[in-house]
């Protein structure tokens, strides 16, 4: 059974979502995410008891957070749903995605990013010993080397094609190089992810 956050109907459609998002939130769920998986440390969880969240003028959903709730909370803006990162400290949000169906998209490609990267980052440890026997074992023509099952992986060009995704699906989320997935995205370019 898949596990999913519930959100409290009444503080939902408080806030008048644009149908899609309010069904997502309470038919479907957003998925309940264990620490160990999170995705750029994006965790969901209802705040029933902390109500909206005034970011200047704008009124926000709580609907998670990343890495932790007293850093950065995540909130979909009252009316047209979007999606926003808070600060609580400052107060300040900005931008993330135009709707909550399309970040999980965007986490997930992210997701598989990160894991097709890591399967070509994988490393077997040898003693000197073991390499020893091996290399006498290659030399005598009983190790031959296998090919490669799938193409090396090519971070650059996954990252365009994650870029262009972004833009297509989204073009809000990339419009501004301080919003959310342009931080994400320059970080990941830059190896630092």
């Amino acid at each position: 059974m898949k596990r999913v956050v519930v959100y409290d109907p009444d503080l939902v459609r408080s806030v008048n979502l644009p149908e899609k998002v309010e069904a997502c939130l309470l038919k479907e769920g957003l998925p309940l995410i264990e620490a160990a998986d999170a995705v750029l440390g994006v965790r969901f969880q209802s705040f029933a008891d902390m109500g909206l969240l005034h970011a200047g003028e704008r009124k926000l959903l709580p609907i998670g957070y990343e890495w932790e709730p007293e850093s950065a909370m995540l909130g979909l803006a009252q009316g047209s749903g979007h999606l926003y990162s808070y600060n609580p400290a400052s107060g300040q949000s900005g931008f993330v995605n135009s709707d909550i169906r399309l970040f999980l998209l965007f986490l997930s490609c992210v997701q598989s990013f990160i894991a097709t990267q890591s399967e070509g980052d994988q490393v077997t440890i040898w003693t000197a010993e073991e390499m020893s026997e091996r290399l006498a074992a290659f030399r005598r023509g009983e190790i031959v080397p296998k090919r490669q099952k799938r193409p090396a992986f090519d971070r650059k060009a996954e990252l365009t094609r994650m870029r262009a995704l972004f833009e297509e699906k989204d073009a809000a989320s990339l419009a501004d190089e301080n919003h959310w997935w342009s931080c994400v995205l320059e970080q990941l370019e830059d190896g630092l992810l």
